[in-house]
Formats: structure tokens, sequence, C-alpha cells
């Protein structure tokens, strides 16, 4: 008997079994059955294409699959031709994709067997290695295995490892982007804003929000400073009470004082540095934000960081939100 599942293929970098824990926090639902095979999550579920997409954006996921869970040559071959019969259209180009580990039958075997019983059930239909209009994922374990038809790919990148490290945000589009590649490296996110005026808190919470969609909220955190003085003075004040590691989101052209600011800060990163203005602006595309705020981030400086100030701080994370829960949040907490 065939059993439902959903499918998300491990990116290959960083720990499966990071990525097992980030899935089963994302999900929040109890009583849903793992198994595991090479390469592969697949989670026994009644709804596959909801539970699918819910992890398509989770860092470490190279794709998400839907499909069965089976037993056997027999098994493997009714689960591919009950999701062809639905996906793979007349004409319709397919490429299979297997693995297999401690099982009698070789990644070729598997391939080969699935390329020939598709070719004589689905009319015209045809194999393309390179661009094909429908992918099929299949793992062998044994006699066991699992069987998907692609239904999306996901961001790729290292799953979240639990090491935490703060993120300077303003909500523009170099923070924010930063902000993402820090979570694809596989980080943990503390995101802190010094709050200069309620459209600069609501770009940020709209970040929070959007990221907490997209990862495992339990690994996300906001942070708002609020006081007098220099708002980037609050965050060297900030810095200097926290010794962990921070990145700042800056532009390309801002790089003059960056071995000063290294000295002062040994604790703070730049690794933005490295890309282009249009590859940070499809980045913050991405993420869903819209176009930026048009200002100039937090606009770090030696000086300002020297500043410092008094300054309150207010926390919001752990959960999934929309942009308004987290502001409203952050105001009765500074209340």
């Amino acid at each position: 008997m065939l059993k439902t599942a959903a499918m998300v293929g491990w990116s290959g970098v960083g720990s499966f079994d990071d990525l097992e824990r980030s899935a089963i926090r994302k999900l929040k639902t109890r009583g849903v059955v793992l198994a595991r095979r090479s390469g592969m999550l697949a989670l026994r579920v009644s709804d596959p294409v909801t539970v699918a997409r819910s992890l398509g954006y989770l860092p470490g996921v190279s794709w998400i699959a839907v499909g069965f869970l089976f037993e056997g040559q027999e098994g493997y071959l009714r689960s591919l031709e009950d999701l062809a019969r639905r996906y793979l259209t007349k004409g319709k180009s397919f490429r299979i994709s297997a693995y297999a580990v401690a099982s009698s039958r070789s990644v070729g075997d598997v391939v080969l067997a699935g390329n020939s019983h598709l070719l004589s059930v689905i009319d015209d239909a045809r194999v393309n290695e390179r661009k094909p209009d429908i992918r099929f994922h299949v793992s062998f374990e044994g006699d066991k295995g699992a069987c998907g038809v692609e239904i999306g790919s996901g961001p790729g990148g290292y799953p979240t490892n639990g090491t935490w490290v703060t993120c300077l945000v303003s909500g523009g589009e170099n923070s924010s982007s930063m902000t993402w590649m820090s979570a694809l490296s596989g980080f943990s996110l503390r995101l802190v804003h010094s709050a200069t005026d309620d459209k600069s808190l609501l770009h940020v919470a709209r970040l929070y929000s959007e990221l907490s969609f997209r990862m495992d909220e339990r690994s996300l955190e906001l942070v708002v400073l609020r006081g007098d003085g220099s708002p980037v003075g609050r965050i060297g004040k900030w810095l200097r009470e926290h010794d962990e590691t921070s990145f700042a989101g800056l532009r390309p052209r801002q790089t003059r004082g960056l071995t000063r600011l290294a000295v002062s800060f040994p604790n703070l990163r730049f690794p933005l540095l490295i890309l282009q203005e249009d590859e940070i602006k499809g980045v913050y595309r991405s993420l869903g934000l819209g176009r930026a705020s048009g200002g100039k981030g937090i606009g770090l400086t030696l000086h300002a960081l020297k500043a410092g100030g008094k300054y309150q701080e207010t926390r919001f994370g752990g959960s999934t939100a929309d942009s308004n829960t987290v502001i409203d949040a952050i105001r009765r907490g500074s209340a």
C-alpha cells in the first residue's frame, strides 16, 4: 500500500540532522512519520502539497516534492506511474534522479527501470536529462523507498545549525539581503535595529515577518533599541556590551574606514562587500519586501560608533508573525 508523503531534498552541505530538526520544528505538527532517505527527507502526511510548500523556503532545502513511500520494486513502479499520470502529460519530457543506500539496486538500475516503465505507460513521453519538464526523485534504502515529483525548488544553503549571530538591520536592501544570506549560511538570527522612526520600524517588522515564514522561527529574534542621541551610537554601545559575532550590511562603495572599524570591533563582519548592487537588489526583491525605503541604512561610521549613549531594549521572537503583530508587540514592550 502506498503512503502519501511530502519530501524535501537536502542541499548537500551542512548537516542532514539539522535539516530534519528544522523541518519538524517548522511544521509544529505531532504525529508526522519521518522516513530518512539518502539526500531526502520524506514526511508521511495526509496533505503532502501543503506540507511541502510550507518547507519550500527552509534553509538547506534544495527542492520540494510530493509522492509516496513504498516497499519493493513493484511499489516503486506503481508510485512512479501514479505520479506520472497526474503530472506527466502527453509529449512532456522527464528525468528521474535516484539515490540508493544499503540496497541491492544500483542508481543506474533504478533510473533505467523507471525510464522504461514511464515510456511504456505515458504516450509520447521522452527522457530529457538536461532540461526536463518534470523531475522525479526516487530513493531506496534497503527494500524501502520514497518516490516524488518535484513541485518547487528551495533556497539551498546550509540548514540552521543553532549558532546565533547578530545582524544589524535598517530594513533596507543591504541589511535585509545580508540577513537572508546569514540565514542561508546556517545561522540563527538576532536582528538588531536602532529605531529612528515608524517607517524604519515597519520595514524591519516586515523583514522579521518574512523571515519567520521562511525559517524555523525559534531561530529568529528581533531586538529594537530606542533612546536619545545618535541611533548608530546605540548600535556602538550595544556592540560593546554584547560579545557576539555581528554582521552589518554596507554598500560596496562604503569601504573607507573598514580596517579601523575591524580593529575597534573585532566581532563585526561585513559579508555583503563582495556583492554588487544588482545582486543586493535581487535578494531584497526575492524576500518579497517591495521597494526599499530609499534611506542609507544604519550608516555605520567609526565616529558614530564611538558616540555611544543610553538605550532601551525591546525584544520579540520565537514565533511566526505578520508585521502588524511584530510592531504591536514592540510598542507594548517599550511602553
